[in-house]
């Protein structure tokens, strides 16, 4: 039977999170983002909001260096005041 489980990736890569912010906490979201990388090279845009404009995208292009670094970097960014969830 195939292994059907996590691709297998090479590192270092660049990377693409997409940060899903609720609005009305966004200064508090991008504080903490900015942060949890600090000293790190990114690139940091603001992606679509909700129809409603109650949730926005922070959009981040980074390198990440092995799967325990992305493994990490996305527990912790989940974790940031005002973060809703990743993609």
């Amino acid at each position: 039977m195939k292994d059907i489980g996590k691709a297998k990736l090479t590192f270092p890569r660049e990377w693409e999170f997409r940060v899903i912010i609720a609005e009305a906490a966004r200064p508090l979201a991008e504080e903490g983002i900015a942060e949890l990388l600090a000293g790190r090279s990114i690139a940091v845009s603001a992606g679509e909001s909700s129809r409603t404009g109650a949730y926005g995208t922070i959009v981040i292009h980074m390198e990440v260096r092995s799967q325990e670094d992305l493994d990490t970097l996305s527990l912790k960014l989940v974790k940031v005041p005002g973060v809703k969830f990743l993609l």
